[in-house]
């Protein structure tokens, strides 16, 4: 399976700080971005809060989307810090009929490199579903290094990785290391077009919850060989959404930037906290100067 294009990491309508799936909000949110033309879906991802959701809510979430997606791919996260929880998640997403899943490296204990390839060997050969790797060291405490990659490149039922680890040259080595039907897409949006450059195969960016459109208009820009375009929505859409997030948690932020756009996708889940009066501010200004640029450059 080949892994591509703008990917949206979903955030998770909610229907109360402790919990709760929006089920009638996702499907109309899921359409949005399906209407949007994004290449694939990323639920349960760490922009859809799966590790403060329940089993059965991940599931009604892969459910949800799945029958809304009118055959977009979907690749669903199924992260966990055991090989049976991470098995189960995978089931849930298979019979839901998703596409590959998603497994963030295992976190909380310490290890090695060997022992997170026999990780996610174990959860390859055992899985319904391709795997893709997820690398992102910095909320999980734990980086796969690049020749823990390339081993596993090789195994048959893992097709790509998501690196979020914010590693210029980490990516770029990824990418020259591992075959080239191995799928290498970039988790931080503002590498997006320095990592196509280089050959990834994809963005998974948070911003394409908020301006699909304009998302999927930078890669395929990039791909038409259009790299002006690119690089103006990089610096008109991308910079400003970045730059008005930084330092507030991504789920947090994307909630009230989609909810900014019209789309009410309740509270964050506990324990992500609510937005200050500034941050709101600051989050508005950065949508409202992307909506600007947007109308003003067609």
């Amino acid at each position: 399976m080949q892994i591509s294009g703008t990917i949206p990491p979903m955030v998770t309508p909610t229907l109360a700080r402790d919990g709760g799936v929006d089920v009638p909000t996702l499907r109309s949110f899921t359409g949005s971005l399906v209407d949007g033309g994004v290449h694939a879906l990323f639920p349960n991802g760490s922009a859809g809060e799966f590790s403060s959701l329940t089993r059965a809510e991940r599931r009604t979430v892969v459910e949800t989307v799945v029958e809304t997606a009118d055959g977009t791919p979907v690749i669903a996260g199924c992260g966990g810090t055991s090989v049976g929880d991470v098995l189960a998640g995978i089931d849930d997403a298979a019979e839901a009929g998703a596409d590959a899943a998603v497994v963030v490296t295992p976190y909380y204990l310490s290890t090695r490199q060997s022992g997170l390839r026999e990780f996610y060997e174990t959860v390859a050969t055992r899985s319904p579903l391709p795997v893709v790797l997820y690398n992102i060291p910095q909320l999980t405490g734990v980086s796969l290094d690049v020749e823990t990659v390339t081993a596993l490149s090789d195994h048959d039922d893992i097709v790509g990785i998501k690196d979020s680890s914010g590693g210029a040259t980490y990516h770029f080595r990824l990418v020259e290391n591992t075959p080239e039907d191995f799928s290498v897409v970039q988790g931080i949006t503002t590498l997006a077009t320095a990592s196509l450059d280089a050959g990834s195969d994809g963005i998974v960016t948070g911003t394409a919850n908020v301006f699909p459109g304009a998302m999927v208009d930078l890669y395929d820009a990039h791909v038409a060989g259009d790299r002006d375009r690119a690089a103006r929505l990089l610096k008109d859409v991308v910079i400003p959404v970045s730059a008005g997030h930084d330092g507030i948690p991504t789920a947090v932020a994307m909630k009230y930037l989609v909810r900014r756009g019209g789309t009410d996708v309740g509270p964050p889940l506990l324990p992500l906290p609510e937005l200050s009066a500034e941050e709101e501010r600051r989050l508005g200004d950065a949508y409202d100067a992307v909506v600007g640029r947007l109308e003003a450059t067609g």
